[in-house]
């Protein structure tokens, strides 16, 4: 893979139109903001980096979400965290999830905890600029008591479920280690039974075009649509899609691949509506859209939804490549070029990064891990980051951290389950359908703001360059994380292929270490805690509600 950064410019826009509004009232585009931008951040949940177009794979058509690539920013080389949880902690917080005890696993349904009321997250500090916040879809980061809650964490609204993942038709969720069931649909505080019957990812869609529409302008918009897909529902009938979206994937021989790509499609035709509701709304352009993957796909694990990592190694709850290393583009007018972005980036960024291109001053926002990305994604320029820390768990049992093109891992999960390269797609490639693409429904919103959009062979180059090649290398130097720790140059072997660790020679190994021992000086224990029969839906209705306020 290349990780130089590159830089392709469309022609140079019309200087009417590159210096402001122009006449035609459909043309939204502008460079300059009249005030702080709209900010629409899209999570998609357990995304595989093979399962987008713009990555090189074509077995699921992403035109919406290729779309938003290639006119916009890829951003190559981002980091998330490994599970939705401490992903959810780290974007919300800006901090890394040892800080908060958020680090090992996630929120079970009837465990009494949540992120640290003593943080302040995202939404609190966009309205001292004075954004109106709104949270739509999953929340997962703690509800026993109500203050733990979307709305009672900054947010002027929320519309979804309060747990990790629910059915996309019943919205009831199986708990994970015990046999709780219950509903689990929230309209803010109260239980919301309107959407029965209807799929997740259309109604938390509806539910955003609904925000947009109606939002008043007077102020910046703040989205967080927290999607369910594509991860797995529950153990009774994990992978669910319309039929109508399935009929159009017969040429998908595997049942359950055929399902997965239909989960992914409609996450798809989520984020083309979605452009919709805001050019309608003469939103566009002052707007920045974000779409990243909280973690990479479940291939095979707990709760799997087979989605693909390929090539890279493991997959979500693991250190490996597979886990953390997430698909991620921004798109806005504000941006300058299309371009793939190769600085190293992590999900605790967007916060400072964020908070900037808002007109915040980063100092603000208190001693946080993430770093102000701003310039570097806005201007092209180098990144600041040269250091992620990826995870301290001693409950799992593991440390890993990437310091520049290095990556260090000692310890791994489920004893080394994961720690393999899977999802590899073995039907035959489909074609690549550009023209889909360009015909998008976010083309099409592009183009009626007066967007240029690219040609066949700036989309072909700049999939090229997103490509992650690691071919069938043979493996110089097993990594075996138990026994000794794992060393890779991530640069020029993203796949994790070819371990560095001398055993030797353990002088290459301290310099990391010695980092993770200034890190462990600031964690705190992990903040599990044993779950409650009180949280037992079936003492409540059968939904899922805050006992804790009981």
């Amino acid at each position: 893979m290349k990780m130089e950064v590159s830089i392709i410019f469309l022609a140079i826009l019309p200087a009417t139109l590159a210096a402001g509004y122009i006449n035609n009232p459909d043309n939204q585009y502008s460079r300059r903001p009249v005030k702080p931008p709209n900010i629409i951040m899209i999570l998609a949940d357990d995304l595989g980096w093979n399962d987008v177009g713009f990555h090189g794979s074509s077995h699921i058509p992403t035109p919406n979400i290729d779309s938003l690539a290639y006119n916009g920013i890829l951003l190559n080389n981002h980091y998330s965290e490994n599970l939705c949880t401490p992903s959810r902690t780290a974007l919300l917080t800006g901090k890394y999830p040892i800080r908060m005890g958020m680090q090992h696993g996630v929120i079970l349904e009837p465990e009494p905890r949540g992120l640290p009321l003593t943080e302040k997250l995202f939404p609190e500090h966009l309205e001292k600029l004075g954004y109106e916040s709104h949270a739509i879809g999953k929340w997962h980061l703690g509800y026993y008591k109500k203050d733990y809650t979307p709305t009672h964490r900054g947010f002027k609204s929320h519309y979804g479920f309060w747990n990790g993942y629910q059915d996309y038709f019943k919205h009831t969720v199986q708990a994970s280690f015990i046999p709780y069931e219950g509903y689990d649909m929230r309209r803010n505080d109260e239980v919301d039974w309107s959407g029965v019957g209807q799929y997740s990812t259309d109604l938390f869609t509806d539910e955003s075009v609904r925000i947009i529409s109606q939002h008043n302008k007077s102020k910046p918009l703040f989205l967080y649509l927290a999607h369910l897909a594509p991860h797995s529902g529950n153990y009774d009938d994990p992978l669910q899609a319309p039929e109508h979206v399935l009929q159009q994937l017969s040429q998908i021989t595997d049942p359950d691949q055929r399902k997965y790509a239909g989960m992914v499609m409609k996450l798809d035709e989520s984020v083309g509506k979605v452009m919709t509701a805001l050019r309608k709304a003469r939103m566009l352009s002052n707007s920045i859209v974000i779409f990243i993957s909280d973690n990479g796909a479940a291939t095979e694990g707990l709760h799997p939804n087979h989605g693909s990592n390929w090539p890279l190694k493991g997959e979500k709850f693991t250190p490996w490549e597979g886990g953390v290393h997430t698909t991620a583009l921004i798109w806005s007018p504000l941006l300058e070029g299309k371009r793939i972005s190769t600085g190293m980036m992590h999900i605790t960024d967007w916060l400072p990064t964020l908070y900037t291109a808002a007109g915040g001053n980063v100092k603000n926002l208190g001693t946080i891990d993430g770093i102000n990305q701003w310039e570097t994604i806005s201007k092209g320029l180098k990144s600041p980051r040269k250091t992620i820390l990826h995870n301290i768990d001693d409950t799992s049992g593991y440390s890993a951290i990437r310091m520049n093109d290095y990556k260090y891992v000692n310890g791994t999960v489920l004893l080394g389950f994961l720690d393999n390269w899977a999802g590899e797609i073995k039907e035959a490639p489909k074609r690549y359908n550009i023209t889909a693409v360009l015909h998008s429904e976010v083309s099409n919103n592009l183009v009626q703001i007066g967007h240029i959009l690219p040609s066949y062979e700036l989309i072909v180059s700049l999939r090229n360059q997103s490509r992650i090649e690691c071919g069938q290398n043979e493996l110089n130097t097993p990594c075996h994380p138990f026994e000794a720790p794992c060393i890779f140059n991530i640069r020029i072997d993203p796949c994790e292929r070819n371990n560095l660790y001398d055993k030797k020679n353990k002088s290459f190994a301290i310099k990391f270490e010695n980092e993770i021992i200034k890190y462990r000086a600031v964690s705190l224990k992990a903040g599990n805690v044993k779950t409650e029969k009180a949280g037992n839906p079936a003492l409540h209705n059968n939904t899922w509600i805050s006992w804790g306020d009981l």
